[in-house]
């Protein structure tokens, strides 16, 4: 107790020592040295954290394709270096089909293919990591045709911790 009471006291001497000096005095700029390198260490901290280089995607993925027919993926994701694999299911109405991805990443790009089981469909899909909003897919249909339209994801783990699993 006695110690936060000294405490407050040195604090309040220091506030009352610059009460009586001039504005001009305050913000001196010799004063305030001590803040400039505290200043260049905090802005290279933010550039490090906003870093994107050490994203690893491994999780479980929840996308919702937005087009017609709505469809929906449930995907366990792995991810070694830039590659990426997993396993999971496409999910239309009722109608729930195994299916693997396999993928890669470039930059802040991520790129996927997903492909049924037993099906000739192959869905492209690729996304942003800078932004997590969402992406484009493209479906190459047995038939020839295709459908392309946007998509929403939600990962149920951190994609920022490096594949060393620290977090960035």
């Amino acid at each position: 107790m006695i110690c936060k009471i000294l405490l407050c006291i040195a604090v309040f001497a220091c506030l009352l020592s610059q009460a009586e000096a001039l504005p001009s005095e305050m913000m001196d700029s010799g004063r305030l040295d001590f803040l400039g390198d505290f200043s260049e260490q905090m802005q290279n901290d933010i550039h490090a954290d906003n870093s994107m280089q050490d994203v690893n995607v491994t999780g479980a993925w929840f996308i919702e394709l937005l087009g017609e027919p709505q469809e929906k993926m449930k995907l366990y994701l792995f991810q070694n270096g830039s590659l990426i694999s997993g396993q999971g299911e496409i999910i239309e109405g009722e109608i729930a089909r195994t299916a693997t991805a396999r993928g890669s990443i470039s930059g802040l790009e991520m790129s996927l293919n997903v492909l049924p089981v037993g099906a000739a469909d192959s869905y492209d899909l690729n996304l942003s990591l800078s932004s997590l909003a969402g992406g484009h897919y493209i479906v190459r249909q047995a038939d020839g045709g295709s459908r392309s339209g946007s998509f929403t994801f939600a990962v149920s783990a951190n994609i920022f911790k490096s594949a060393s699993g620290r977090e960035i």
